[in-house]
């Protein structure tokens, strides 16, 4: 039900017990036409409260300052006064308490541009109405006090009283431009910074620093250079990994490359600000060869969000804290630090600028960003997952090209590929082998990414196969389809039959793992589901469950001796479906097709060739980024790391073959 606040629930259930009481004692409720009041409203709502479904909807809020309860049934809310528009009618037995809060979503769109909100009674009688402002996300227009006529625009609180809010500037309308587009420049340059408003004062950071914050006032011309011999800022921050403190890992003992991240804002008369706007430039890299025909990615974030002690989400942080208190009470760490927090409350915004393999601007926007990964989020070097919202940028999707690869996405990541550090292409061999099948792929380009101005690592720029790719691939609704992993299916109420699997996807799924000796966290881990809640009479949208192809880099490719089958025989659904002599003879009739087709030694001989001369330059600079090592040991790494996997693909053939016949024979 759309209606009630999850987080807030103690709060509706407080509320819900007074009113008995109250019911229990007078036996009357009242229904006030003048009383109920708007108190708070929300138009764009990216984590500000999360509903009992897990979406994140705009809200209002109203309150009932009375000293009886109010009977809501049959009330309506809506942004026009024409009642036949857009409304919400307020369901029966919706009953607030004294004193108490109710939230909702209304059902409509409520403009983070301005909007005007309006409660009717069930005769038509309008009760109250508020106009409210432009408002950032997360943001809300709200009574400076509960049920006073004074406004203002605060941080939210949902479900409680207005005056713990902060008072918010608003953000004043406005632009800062720059004389010099972002890009790659041979030689320094003078950037000119000019406000669109007239009389206003400019701020700026070279840093990815918050300039109404941190911000040094422009007065002149800032001269733009390679800033790469400047000492390292974030790339010495060492809470980012507890690998550090444990001589694991070890920070870059040379100055990493840079660009510089111009973000500036302008201030009126009043001291309110203009949002932040960035630009980003990198000189003197066309005598750095890593680079060439090399996509770029700039991400700009502020510092507090990425590595502040509580806030950051790129460090081990208070959650950490709290569990070394607590004396380490779990065997695996995954779920105690900043780093491992997940969903719409860890996701910070970020100013995003894509430059092609030619170092042309392809893409920039504001998102949202997240870490992405699982134990590789305690690694020094960590995957990001990028989304577009209207709430950032206005729109909700990227669209652009680099590297021959074209992108249409509502999200994508950027994966440094786990616990492949030395080679970073087991995942791409997989996905690209695999992606004419009936399985879930993803595909990407190799890029060079700078977080806040610093050279953070080779990664892939890919899309994140989320609801809106799976929908957008195989033409099914969005709001049906379901992504789920295999342990987490219990729990879900899920039901964790074969004959709700798609048997077709099934046997390509197991055949490729098989082919490619998958071996360590899976089949144990790393088994992921996608499926449509309804059956919409359509080819994929008959609510099968169809596998998700990922995380190849733990250990596969590597032992080609390693016997999968066997392993697979201990694990559901695979051992039921091999007690049908059918399915045997049809999984390994798929291997056979596999190898001759989709994983053909030529052609994966051939694309590990093209992959190595694309990113070998990048991976010896990763490698001496993240283990401190030199370029000639970095180098020797990454080709003998590479041998491996070559030769995997050379000797596996055999030992699979004698695999894949006992297996029919049922032995």
């Amino acid at each position: 039900m759309r209606l009630y606040i999850k987080k807030y629930a103690h709060i509706l259930l407080i509320a819900a017990f007074a009113l008995i009481v109250i019911v229990n004692g007078a036996g009357i409720i009242a229904r006030s036409r003048q009383n109920i009041v708007i108190n708070e409203v929300c138009a764009s709502n990216v984590a500000s409260c999360e509903d009992d479904k897990g979406n994140f909807p705009d809200w209002i809020e109203l309150y009932n300052p009375t000293d009886e309860p109010i009977d809501l049934t049959g009330f309506i809310v809506s942004k026009s006064a024409d009642l036949k528009k857009e409304k919400f009618i307020v369901p029966e037995g919706i009953i607030v308490a004294p004193h108490s809060y109710w939230l909702f979503d209304p059902g409509f769109p409520i403009s983070s541009k301005g909007s005007t909100i309006n409660l009717v009674d069930p005769d038509r009688h309008y009760i109250d109405h508020v106009d409210t402002p432009s408002l950032k996300y997360d943001t809300t227009y709200a009574r400076v006090s509960d049920g006073k006529n004074e406004w203002e625009i605060k941080s939210p609180t949902p479900g409680y009283s207005n005056e713990e809010g902060e008072p918010l500037d608003p953000v004043i309308d406005g632009k800062v431009k720059a004389n010099v587009d972002p890009g790659f420049y041979e030689k320094d340059f003078d950037l000119k910074l000019k406000a669109t408003n007239w009389g206003r004062d400019i701020y700026y950071t070279l840093d990815g620093s918050d300039p109404r914050t941190d911000g040094i006032l422009y007065e002149g011309p800032i001269h733009i250079t390679d800033r790469s011999s400047e000492p390292n800022k974030y790339s010495a921050i060492t809470e980012t990994s507890p690998q550090y403190d444990r001589g694991e890992a070890e920070l870059p003992a040379f100055n990493v490359d840079k660009c510089t991240v111009v973000s500036a804002v302008a201030k009126d008369l009043l001291g309110r600000y203009t949002d932040v706007f960035t630009y980003t430039y990198f000189v003197g890299f066309n005598d750095k060869a890593a680079y060439d025909n090399f996509t770029v990615v700039s991400a700009v974030v502020s510092p507090d969000d990425l590595f502040s002690h509580d806030n950051g989400i790129m460090v081990l942080g208070t959650d950490y804290d709290g569990y070394v208190e607590a004396g380490r009470p779990e065997e695996y760490e995954g779920s105690n630090a900043n780093f491992t927090r997940r969903g719409r409350t860890s996701e910070r915004e970020v100013s995003l600028t894509v430059f092609d393999e030619n170092h042309m601007p392809a893409y920039s926007s504001k998102a949202g960003i997240r870490i992405k990964g699982l134990s590789s989020r305690w690694d020094p070097q960590k995957s990001f997952n990028i989304i577009f919202r209207n709430a950032y940028s206005g729109n909700d999707r990227a669209q652009f090209t680099t590297d021959g690869r074209d992108f249409d996405r509502h999200s994508l990541c950027l994966d440094k590929c786990g616990q492949d550090t030395d080679t970073k292409m087991m995942d791409i061999i997989m996905e690209r082998c695999m992606k004419d099948t009936e399985c879930a792929t993803n595909d990407g380009v190799p890029c060079a990414l700078f977080l806040n101005g610093e050279y953070w690592g080779m990664y892939w720029l890919m899309d994140r196969i989320d609801e809106t790719y799976l929908a957008d691939e195989y033409g099914v609704v969005k709001d049906d389809v379901a992504i789920i992993d295999s342990e987490d299916m219990g729990d879900a109420g899920i039901s964790w039959d074969y004959d709700f699997l798609d048997r077709e996807s099934l046997i390509e799924y197991y055949a490729a793992n098989i082919i490619v000796a998958h071996n360590g966290d899976w089949p144990a881990y790393n088994v992921r589901f996608w499926y449509t809640t309804n059956d919409e009479g359509t080819e994929y949208g008959n609510g099968k469950l169809r596998p998700v192809i990922f995380d190849m880099n733990s250990q596969s490719m590597l032992d080609a001796g390693y016997d999968v089958i066997e392993c697979l025989m201990e694990w559901y659904p695979f051992a039921t479906a091999s007690e049908d002599p059918q399915f045997r003879k049809d999984l390994a009739a798929k291997i056979d097709e596999m190898c001759e087709n989709e994983f053909d030694k030529d052609k994966v001989e051939g694309m590990i060739d093209s992959v190595c001369k694309k990113i070998r330059p990048q991976m010896i600079l990763d490698k001496t980024r993240f283990s401190n090592c030199s370029e000639e040991e970095a180098a020797k790494s990454f080709d003998d790391n590479t041998a491996l996997i070559r030769r995997f693909y050379e000797t596996r053939w055999e030992p699979l073959k004698a695999q894949k016949d006992r297996y029919v024979n049922g032995e």
